[in-house]
């Protein structure tokens, strides 16, 4: 009698399959599908004209289950921004390996902001936190702050240890090279929605903003000539006089 009641305890107590909470892949899954979905929203109907109902509708979801995740819907375009955000500097990681020559390690990661700026849906959501500033400033401020500060950061803190890197501002050269990259260019491709930067373009841009970058701050950079030196190699040939039979 005892065993038999062991054993409708230990019946009793067992989980049925399929039962308690999903797999963490299954969360992950559905996490990705609410954030695909809330992406496809935004873009269409702007941050203001979004509203959480349609987000659940579209989804499958309840609004909550998005609430219980995402407490506002800034909260929501926020994790949107992040998540983009987050797979490029993930890429810049590997690319700000310790021991490359500067140069190859600034090429890489210039290549890389620039292919991730001609992407349209990053380039969407910047338009997004750009023309809901003036309502919802808290919008562009979180935009900066998980995208270009953050890769910013990133290269600030690789600069400050390499040893190639000269100056004792690694943040303010992190900035410049941020700029040299995405210099008119850039904008010119976020005011044209069709336009699209070859990668052609996009290696010229890079190439030209390192060099430009390394001139500046790199112990390894050649010897900048004279003046004297500059200004004769500057000057254009002498024309000669009419009266010069040469």
């Amino acid at each position: 009698m005892k065993q038999a009641g062991r054993q409708s305890k230990s019946v009793a107590v067992r989980k049925r399959p399929g039962a308690g909470r999903p797999a963490a892949s299954e969360v992950a899954g559905r996490v990705e599908h609410l954030l695909d979905t809330a992406t496809e929203v935004f873009l269409e109907h702007g941050y203001g004209n979004t509203n959480i109902s349609e987000i659940a509708q579209r989804a499958g979801a309840s609004k909550r289950t998005i609430y219980a995740r995402y407490p506002t819907k800034a909260a929501l375009f926020t994790a949107i921004v992040t998540r983009k955000t987050g797979k490029l500097q993930e890429s810049y990681a590997e690319t700000l390996v310790p021991g490359k020559p500067l140069g190859k390690v600034l090429e890489g990661f210039g290549i890389q902001l620039l292919r991730a700026m001609s992407q349209e849906e990053l380039r969407a959501l910047n338009r997004v936190s750009v023309a809901e500033s003036q309502k919802f400033p808290q919008l562009a401020s979180k935009f900066w702050e998980v995208g270009p500060k953050r890769s910013m950061l990133m290269l600030r803190d690789y600069l400050a240890v390499h040893p190639e890197f000269k100056g004792g501002q690694p943040e303010h050269a992190a900035e410049m090279f941020l700029s040299l990259c995405c210099g008119l260019t850039v904008v010119r491709a976020q005011l044209q929605k069709s336009r699209r930067m070859p990668e052609e373009t996009i290696r010229f841009y890079v190439m030209e903003a390192v060099r430009i970058f390394l001139s500046a701050y790199s112990r390894s950079a050649p010897a900048r000539p004279s003046r004297a030196a500059r200004q004769s190699q500057e000057a254009p040939p002498n024309r000669p006089s009419r009266g010069d039979p040469s």
